[in-house]
């Protein structure tokens, strides 16, 4: 391992939890069921942003914007609410990539786009909540991701510089931002493929977190 990594910066929707496919699904399969035609690369091109999806690409109805922005607010609230009940899809290796960090005395911290209510409520509920020193949201910044606002803000807070810090990312906007930020990435795909400026700035592009322990010599 680099022995100058000292803080490990971990996205949440997409790359420790499998929550960007369900709220995808979700309001895939309830725009259909209420015949609402809808854009769903819109949809996709916001992903891992703070960014409220673009209406005018999104809703292809003659539904009113605001209740089509309603309607995927209460999706990705009801979804939430299902996951913490009933078990938050966790991503591969992420317990064993969150043990084998701390055995080896690098910190941990979150740096979400999702609002730290709904964040907290899935890390806490997944069991990991207590593992991470911190919790950065967008709303900790000026401008949430790609700008590099979020990550910057976390090796503030821990008190590092950017060079002794490493950022797990699943989207190509969290790529993007870890970039602008100079701060070493590693990508872990969800729903798309990292564009080449994305992953030509990654240490490396994994299946699976799991693939990050041996890559950094944790074990």
């Amino acid at each position: 391992m680099n022995r100058n990594l000292k803080l490990a910066i971990f996205d949440m929707d997409g790359l420790m939890f499998d929550t960007e496919r369900r709220y995808c699904d979700d309001a895939r399969e309830l725009f259909d069921r209420l015949g609402i035609a809808v854009d769903m690369q819109a949809l996709y091109d916001v992903i891992g942003t703070s960014l409220p999806v673009d209406m005018r690409r999104f809703n292809r109805s003659d539904r009113p914007d605001d209740e089509v922005r309603s309607l995927m607010s209460q999706i990705t609230a009801d979804a939430i609410k299902d996951m913490c009940e009933n078990g938050v899809p966790v991503k591969e290796g992420l317990y064993e990539l969150l043990e084998a960090l701390t055995a080896a005395g690098v910190r941990l911290a979150v740096a979400t786009s999702t609002e730290r209510n709904r964040a907290e409520s899935l890390l806490r509920s997944a069991g990991v909540l207590s593992s991470f020193d911190f919790v950065a949201t967008s709303a900790d910044v000026a401008c949430g991701k790609p700008a590099p606002d979020i990550f910057l803000h976390a090796c503030a807070l821990a008190g590092v510089v950017p060079g002794q810090a490493m950022i797990f990312e699943d989207s190509i906007n969290g790529g993007r931002a870890a970039k602008a930020a100079g701060i070493p990435y590693i990508i872990v795909p969800d729903i798309k493929q990292p564009t080449e400026d994305v992953r030509k700035g990654a240490c490396a592009v994994l299946p699976s977190l799991a693939e990050a322990i041996p890559l950094l010599m944790l074990r």
